[in-house]
């Protein structure tokens, strides 16, 4: 009983006067070193795993604070991207439409596509057939033979504006295919350019009219 009961001072003592280190003392050390002493120097070894973790806790802790911004950086940045990829697509879409955009045009007896380009309503310039061909591949085989009575869509856009040139009326611009395509509508040309018509008979070239298109052919374009 004895013996127990200094075996027992033995220990608090050697508990209660255990040694410490120091960091830089710890630090001289290997993990290689430290793993060979097997069951040698406990508290020494316990001291330096808690050395490494409060070193490892630090080290995250630092970084912790470097990450948090890039986070947030990362974040504005996707969204940028998400709402680039949005307007790309957008774009794309708005690319699809103007190139298949375009208005119908009803070929006449004697027609021909470089005549069609020559129309000053359309590109005023016979040279640019080939864009009307491209855009109809689907209805023209043979770009030399094409039918009167025939649609096909000359790729241009409807007017919101229209220039009047020599020979012009009223009924005959409402009939070209970038105002409404129908000499009857007319009468919508006329109630949107009061301020400039007096007399719906008498018009004059240079005349700029303005080409509503809420009730008419062509709204939607």
């Amino acid at each position: 009983m004895r013996k127990l009961f200094m075996f027992a001072l033995i220990l608090v003592a050697a508990v209660g006067f255990a040694r410490t280190w120091t960091a830089e003392e710890l630090s001289r050390l290997t993990q290689e070193e430290v793993e060979s002493w097997g069951n040698k120097n406990i508290q020494q070894q316990i001291a330096y795993w808690e050395w490494r973790k409060a070193e490892a806790d630090a080290q995250a802790a630092e970084w912790e604070a470097r990450v948090l911004p890039l986070r947030a950086q990362r974040d504005e940045l996707q969204a940028t991207v998400n709402q680039l990829n949005q307007d790309i697509a957008r774009l794309r879409g708005e690319i699809t439409r103007l190139r298949d955009s375009g208005v119908p045009h009803r070929i006449a007896e004697g027609e021909c596509l470089w005549q069609i380009a020559g129309y000053h309503y359309y590109f005023n310039d016979a040279g640019q057939w080939p864009r009307i061909y491209d855009r109809n591949r689907d209805k023209i085989n043979n770009p030399n033979l094409i039918y009167a009575g025939d649609t096909i869509v000359v790729p241009v856009p409807y007017a919101s504006t229209y220039t009047v040139v020599d020979g012009d009326f009223l009924g005959k611009i409402a009939g070209y295919g970038i105002v409404y395509g129908d000499c009857g509508q007319w009468p919508q040309l006329y109630e949107a350019n009061r301020d400039k018509i007096r007399d719906p008979n008498l018009i004059f070239p240079g005349q700029v009219l303005t080409v509503p298109r809420s009730t008419v052919r062509g709204s939607s374009r």
